[in-house]
């Protein structure tokens, strides 16, 4: 897309429409924003994109009928009533996280999966900057793509966090390295079915080519299977047994045969987590790092905030923040992972599911 003789319509005005608005203006676009929020938060955004350019919008029904492009924020649904009057008008629709990633020619890493990208993300992004590469964090860590990539230099490496609400608006997106994680319900209020749910995680191997990687959990059946829908190069991990790839072996880890370090030497606690790391050693296998490199940063990395967070001891009973387990998988995963007897406290909404 040559962006100067374009008009984009962006939809949704928090952190990742702002990017996008934010970088189409710096290309010369046109641009029309809008939000159906009444929150300060919003209107505050929308004040700030019209003293950089953009016009404020007011009826993007019709305002759609005058743009080329509609970008959606991770937030905007595709069943939205603009996005689909914008597909009875034949209009493109695009999300914020692939308008990025068409501007960009670095190398990118993307995590998708139900539970642990940002752990994954997080380790891969640590090892990389701990071992001399440059990375950057972009995506569903909170940090959308289309702020980073008009700083970033030849060299720098994106590690992408990828949702299911991004994967919704990618048609073209292809990384170098792709991996999956795992796949349980999750978000069915919003993707109404199971069935919708896992075509859209596998979406992030569809483009793949013969030249790139496929990093997939061989013990998640549903993970397993999205092997045969990409081109690309397969790399699995296993909690289970031998693989071409990372696998547990008698509390040893190993890559293709080569023994990586023992599960103690992990900081971070869970087998979750070591399926996460399993998985971070594909990547970073692939992209090069050796297996001591690999090592002391699987001893020195902590884990990210609120997955399993030990806060403090008081009183002889330990505290843990595990507020970013919002499904029943992640949830028990997490309660598996603390060995001690444990008061569960927990709330939120069901998400659709059972």
């Amino acid at each position: 897309m040559y962006l100067k003789n374009m008009s984009f319509l962006v939809l949704g005005m928090q952190k990742s429409g702002i990017c996008a608005t934010n970088f189409l203006l710096s290309q010369g676009a046109k641009v029309f924003v809008y939000d159906d929020g009444i929150s300060e938060s919003v209107k505050k955004n929308l004040k700030e994109a019209e003293l950089k350019g953009a016009k404020l919008c007011s009826e993007p029904i019709f305002q759609i009928e005058y743009v080329d492009v509609l970008v959606l924020s991770p937030a905007v649904p595709v069943d939205h009533k603009v996005a689909i009057r914008a597909k009875e008008l034949n209009k493109r629709i695009i999300g914020e996280f692939e308008l990025a990633s068409n501007y960009t020619t670095n190398l990118v890493v993307a995590v998708t999966g139900t539970n642990g990208k940002t752990t994954t993300c997080s380790l891969i992004d640590y090892a990389l900057n701990k071992s001399g590469y440059s990375s950057t964090l972009v995506g569903n860590v909170g940090i959308p793509f289309s702020s980073k990539i008009l700083e970033s230099k030849a060299e720098d490496i994106f590690v992408a966090e990828v949702s299911s609400f991004q994967l919704e608006t990618i048609n073209r997106f292809a990384p170098h390295i792709a991996c999956v994680l795992n796949v349980t319900p999750d978000h069915l209020n919003r993707h109404y079915n199971m069935e919708n749910y896992v075509y859209l995680k596998s979406k992030l191997l569809i483009n793949l080519r013969e030249s790139e990687f496929a990093v997939l959990n061989f013990d998640d059946e549903l993970v397993k299977q999205m092997a045969q829908k990409t081109r690309a190069k397969v790399v699995w991990f296993s909690l289970k047994g031998k693989v071409d790839g990372a696998y547990l072996e008698d509390d040893f880890i190993y890559y293709k045969g080569e023994i990586i370090t023992s599960v103690k030497d992990i900081h971070i606690i869970g087998s979750h987590n070591v399926e996460n790391a399993l998985a971070s050693i594909c990547v970073l296998k692939l992209l090069g790092l050796t297996n001591n490199a690999i090592l002391e940063n699987l001893k020195t990395f902590t884990g990210v905030k609120h997955r399993v967070q030990k806060i403090r001891t008081l009183n002889g009973v330990t505290y843990y923040n595990d507020s970013k387990s919002t499904n029943a998988d992640s949830c028990k995963r997490a309660v598996e992972s603390v060995k001690e007897p444990t008061i569960l406290i927990m709330g939120g909404f069901d998400k659709g599911l059972n």
